[in-house]
């Protein structure tokens, strides 16, 4: 081996150290990143279920129900689901409900991810004047 390639070998002594110490911050950076996106996602996926289950009860119960349907699944969310909040809308032939709010944040990026919002659109079940029950 020549000398100059033995010197040169000799001075890279602890770049494995540095090296390894800037892989497992790549690592660590990945994970988070990884953990965030999934505590979004699954915000996301609890706001959208609510927001389709109280446009289905707002359908055919009304607004009130609606509402009251999408509170209870936002609540069986747990943490995913503790900063979003409901909203019923209705007009002369649909219903929409939608869920707005913040993703939780486990590590402080918060300002990298979006808003959630979900919202679902029904029309409203109307029926005949004689095709409705009579009570007794």
């Amino acid at each position: 081996m020549p000398s100059w390639l033995w010197r040169r070998l000799r001075e890279e002594r602890g770049s494995s150290l540095v090296e390894g110490l800037l892989a497992l911050g790549l690592v660590v950076l990945v994970v988070v990143i990884g953990v965030e996106g999934f505590a979004y996602m699954q915000a996301r996926s609890v706001a959208t279920a609510a927001a389709q289950d109280g446009a289905e009860a707002a359908a055919s119960s009304g607004p009130a129900a609606g509402l009251a349907r999408a509170t209870q699944v936002l609540a069986a969310g747990g943490g995913a689901s503790r900063q979003l909040s409901p909203a019923v809308a209705e007009d002369s032939a649909t219903v929409t409900v939608t869920i707005s709010g913040k993703a939780p944040s486990i590590f402080s990026l918060g300002l990298l991810l979006p808003a959630v919002q979900a919202s679902a659109t029904l029309p409203l079940e109307q029926y005949a004047a004689d095709e409705q029950a009579v009570t007794p």
